[in-house]
């Protein structure tokens, strides 16, 4: 009975640590979901660097076309682009995107 009544503190604070280790791994602020978050922000750095890149082209784009400094090369590649049209003279090679490695 002594040697039972020596292992209870012990036990109780064996218990406690476990628990505690326990809701630190796994807790809503442990270190797996911290894992977890820190991969969301990585990927949304990767979508918003994205979106800049597309922002930036697009700028270009309306660039392009403004009529203080309008391309009329581009315009007129966009607009047969657009049309789905091309001049008799031109010649048009499709390249096929769909077998690319």
């Amino acid at each position: 009975m002594d040697a039972i009544k020596r292992f209870i503190p012990s036990f109780f604070i064996a218990m406690a640590i476990a628990y505690f280790g326990y809701h630190a791994l796994t807790g809503e602020q442990g270190v797996l979901n911290w894992l977890v978050i820190e991969n969301e922000i990585r990927d949304t750095e990767i979508q918003l660097a994205e979106a800049r890149a597309e922002r930036v082209r697009m700028e270009e784009v309306a660039a392009r076309l403004r009529s203080d400094s309008l391309d009329l090369d581009y315009l007129d590649e966009r607009a047969r682009d657009v049309l789905n049209v091309a001049h008799p003279r031109d010649f048009i090679v499709e390249i096929d995107t769909t077998n690319r490695r």
